[in-house]
């Protein structure tokens, strides 16, 4: 039997709180997804799983191309290594 939210829906629910449960479901996924990569399970996965796998990576592969042209993706790795000390820095090798 297919899995699915068995939860009552509750109707005062915002698009935005909705938004946050789908963004929250989908780390959840791509957390596993890179499990399942890792171990070399993926061709395991029902046809359903694999096609998400598919469409997610080739959504994040175009967010990663556009935040890089835009230098969003650079800005956020210095804001990132500014909260570093220089020991962490250190630790990191960076």
């Amino acid at each position: 039997m297919p899995c699915y939210d068995s939860r009552t829906p509750d109707p005062n629910r915002t698009i935005e709180q909705l938004r946050r449960d789908i963004n929250e479901v989908t780390r959840v996924c791509c957390d596993m997804r890179t499990i399942i990569r890792r171990a070399g399970l993926e061709e395991d996965l029902t046809v359903e799983a694999r096609t998400w796998i598919a469409r997610h990576d080739s959504e994040d592969e175009k967010r990663i191309r556009e935040e890089k042209a835009s230098g969003l993706r650079d800005s956020l790795r210095q804001e990132t290594l500014d909260k570093l000390s220089l020991e962490e820095r250190r630790v990191l090798g960076l």
